[in-house]
């Protein structure tokens, strides 16, 4: 049987920044006292770790990767795979739904800022994210990701099937998706979809 109550990154705590190894001990102790207590469960009634996510918003891990400045914990993208890898010690199904949150504020966070970007866009993503971020910081809300839709398009070979419209007051979806994480038990859903425009003929 593993050694739960150790980290099992510990052999190598030697290599780690500090806020690495605060960051592993922090999930460690949720893991070993809370989590895998009541991983049977939901195994077992096939049910969502609701608790599980009330303790992740309490030691405040929801915003790991949201940037400092936005009052998140700032982690990049090393530190959240190893903190991951330790809540999946302990409940297999929380450190998978979890993945797929932290996702949102990686996508919008790290990964969009080594994107080319005219100083206009820079400033509307700016905007937008910093609504996202104050979610997830401030009121603790959980986001899911709807992006599969059973083709192509997950593997960026192909366009989103899902497509928006602008309407009146935002956008118009249509589309199909067939499965997403935290579905059900998200607060907020982050759609994945292909922009049609109009000056385009309708196009992307």
């Amino acid at each position: 049987m593993p050694d739960l109550a150790t980290p099992h990154i510990a052999g190598n705590a030697a290599t780690l920044t500090a806020q690495q190894r605060e960051l592993i001990e922090r999930a460690a102790t949720l893991g070993r006292d809370k989590f895998a207590p009541r991983a049977a469960r939901w195994d077992r009634e096939a049910s969502f770790p609701f608790d599980n996510f009330r303790d992740l918003r309490e030691a405040g891990l929801l915003g790991i990767c949201v940037p400092k400045v936005h009052g998140g914990l700032g982690a990049d993208y090393a530190t959240y795979v190893m903190v991951a890898a330790e809540l999946g010690r302990h409940c297999g199904s929380t450190a998978l739904s979890f993945n797929m949150h932290v996702c949102s504020t990686m996508w919008s966070g790290f990964i969009a800022d080594a994107l080319d970007m005219s100083a206009a866009e820079r400033a509307e993503h700016e905007r937008i994210r910093r609504v996202h971020y104050a979610r997830v910081v401030s009121q603790g809300k959980v986001y899911s990701q709807p992006f599969s839709e059973g083709g192509a398009a997950a593997a960026g070979k192909a366009p989103w099937g899902t497509r928006a419209t602008k309407a009146d007051g935002g956008y118009r979806i249509h589309g199909r998706k067939i499965f997403a994480s935290l579905s059900g038990a998200a607060d907020y859903y982050g759609v994945l979809c292909t922009l049609e425009h109009p000056e385009h003929g309708g196009g992307t």
